[in-house]
């Protein structure tokens, strides 16, 4: 029997890597951009047209052609010849039909390499050097996928002298805030207790920590105006000329003076780019938050559904978002007024800032946390609401007497129980880095009687026979999706019950899984068909994307997981129904079983 899917799978081992990648890849969500679309496709216009005039031909270069859209694109706007690129195998092959399903087949060479493999000359894969390149190499950082490696190939390899290249600059911004809520995803914060006595303190290599080095890509228009503080004004840190070869350096360093405009503490770098599309800089694709969007104001004068939130009117991409740079720990507000230097750093693929310091070295985690726990664990440890909640909770049923074992990782609720005055604490940590930095925080705050152990095999006759309570947020590593770490908590926790011949009592007592029905803005434009993409019939695309739901099912748990039912605030939407509670159970195996089929769909 034949399937679409033999058509862009050979059924080899790699393939179910192949059909993950593209149903991880969400290729439909740049289809579906219409502003990109429309700006790439004005600038292959006017360049072509330029070239033309100017009495030359138009030999365009297409590099990650994806789709082919940009191939076709050219080939419309009147170029004399269309070569493109792409490795990705599966997306190549779809091309190729896309291609000659639009009747471009004879226009449009098609080399299924990387552009850093390809030859030119006669017989070879170019034929001739390119006078034109189009291209989008970008992601959040602009330069995180190769960008300028990629560009310096091909203008010594593969581009003509003089070449005109779409887009033909890109220009980075930069704004200097106080944001305590970017602050609650990076540095652990101290614990108290309902009288305000302090529990557990973080030492102070945790709280200077210069944290992860991977990029915190957001949704910036989505932050709430009051949740930040904005001390300077956007400012322009970097220029890339993506034709000048001489001109794309892999490290690059600027000092860029500015006015604070409002007082407070430098916490944080708010960082977006834009790009100038053709030579004359005439058509401008801009990233940037709504308050700093070029086309904001003219946008809400468009505004035709009252219903749409104005921080949503700017054009809505996941492939291209901003991102959060924080800078090094610093207690020291600036005043209204004041000038500061900020030193904005990149090297081939990534980003740092800083202020009034020349010589600042990348930032890494040199504490562990940043390594053991996501920022999304690092901001539900400094969630005060719930730990006050939870720790109420504690010093109710706790006493002097209490011998508690924590189940989970990083728990510093867990701690504080030692500290609020419980006799014995035991921590399970199965994961190496968080157990290293439970010891240093147990060291810091002085505590004792506190046992950490690496797993529940080293859990000791001895050490159940004295214990009263089970603790659990619960929080695992190892867990993807919310519930993965009630299932965790509730096989851990039937382990320790086969251990014990006395009752204790289990914190939190039951658990209940909630769901509410959500009508979101955009987000349904990762998966969402394409049909007809600026004139061009794409439906052979969204065929090879229908042919790996089984894939995109496998791995629609890891996608929402990590990227919605954590971040759905970054994802612009309504909840027009209330919540509803559809699963509640106490922890049984019988809970556990219900648990994991409900995980598996």
């Amino acid at each position: 029997m034949h399937s679409d899917s033999d058509d862009y799978f050979s059924g080899d081992d790699d393939d179910f890597d192949r059909q993950q990648e593209i149903a991880r890849s969400a290729f439909a969500d740049m289809c579906h951009d219409w502003e990109r679309n429309q700006k790439y496709d004005r600038a292959l216009q006017l360049t072509i047209e330029r070239l033309h005039c100017e009495g030359k031909e138009a030999h365009v270069l297409d590099i990650g052609t994806g789709s082919g859209l940009l191939s076709m694109m050219a080939v419309r706007a009147g170029a004399d010849s269309v070569t493109a690129c792409e490795a990705f195998r599966p997306m190549a092959d779809c091309a190729e039909r896309v291609i000659a399903s639009n009747g471009m087949g004879h226009r449009i060479r098609l080399v299924k390499k990387k552009s850093t493999e390809l030859e030119v000359g006669a017989g070879k894969d170019m034929e001739r050097k390119a006078n034109v390149l189009v291209t989008e190499l970008f992601d959040t950082e602009l330069i995180g996928e190769g960008a300028i490696a990629t560009y310096r190939h091909a203008l010594q390899f593969l581009l003509e002298e003089g070449c005109r290249v779409i887009p033909d600059k890109a220009t980075v911004y930069a704004q200097v805030v106080e944001c305590p809520l970017a602050m609650s995803w990076q540095t652990p914060k101290l614990l108290c207790s309902s009288d305000g006595d302090v529990l557990l303190r973080v030492p102070e290599e945790m709280v200077n920590c210069r944290g992860s080095s991977a990029v915190f890509d957001v949704q910036l228009s989505q932050l709430p105006l009051e949740s930040f503080n904005a001390l300077s004004e956007p400012i322009p840190v970097f220029e890339f000329d993506w034709s000048s070869r001489e001109a794309l350096k892999f490290k690059r360093h600027s000092r860029n003076l500015l006015k604070v405009q409002s007082s407070g503490i430098p916490q944080a770098v708010f960082m977006w780019w834009d790009l100038k599309m053709d030579l004359e800089g005439t058509v401008l694709l801009s990233c940037a938050p709504f308050w700093a969007h070029p086309d904001f104001e003219e946008l809400k004068t468009q505004k035709q559904n009252d219903s749409i939130p104005e921080p949503n009117l700017i054009p809505w991409r996941d492939h291209w978002m901003q991102a959060i740079y924080f800078l090094p720990h610093s207690k020291t507000p600036l005043a209204k007024g004041e000038e500061i230097a900020l030193d904005a750093f990149h090297d081939e693929f990534s980003w740092w800032f800083g202020l009034n310091d020349l010589s600042l070295d990348p930032g890494h985690c040199s504490c562990g946390m940043h390594i053991a726990y996501s920022r999304s664990r690092i901001g539900q440890l400094n969630d005060g609401p719930r730990n006050k909640r939870m720790l109420n909770y504690l010093e109710e049923v706790l006493d002097k007497n209490s011998v508690v074992l924590v189940l989970g990782d990083g728990s510093l609720l867990g701690l504080s129980i030692r500290a609020m005055g419980a006799k014995k604490v035991i921590l399970v940590e199965t994961n190496q880095t968080s157990r290293h930095c439970m010891e240093r925080l147990v060291e810091h705050n002085g505590l004792e009687n506190v046992e950490i152990l690496s797993c529940l095999d080293d859990l000791t006759p001895d050490a159940t026979a004295d214990m009263t309570h089970i603790f659990g947020e619960p929080f695992f590593t190892s867990a993807i999706l919310p519930w993965e770490n009630a299932i965790q908590f509730i096989w851990e926790l039937n382990r320790v019950k086969a251990l014990l011949n006395h009752e204790v009592s289990v914190i939190p007592h039951s658990f209940s899984i909630y769901g509410v029905a959500v009508e979101f803005l955009d987000l349904q434009k990762i998966s969402a068909p394409l049909g007809t993409c600026e004139g061009f019939d794409l439906s052979l695309m969204d065929r090879m994307i229908e042919c790996v739901e089984k894939a995109r099912e496998i791995v629609s748990f890891f996608i929402l997981g990590l990227c919605f039912l954590w971040s759905a605030w970054k994802k612009p939407g309504r909840a027009p129904l209330f919540s509803e509670c559809f699963y509640m159970a106490e922890h049984t195996s019988e809970a556990e079983s219900g648990l994991w089929l409900l995980n598996q769909g």
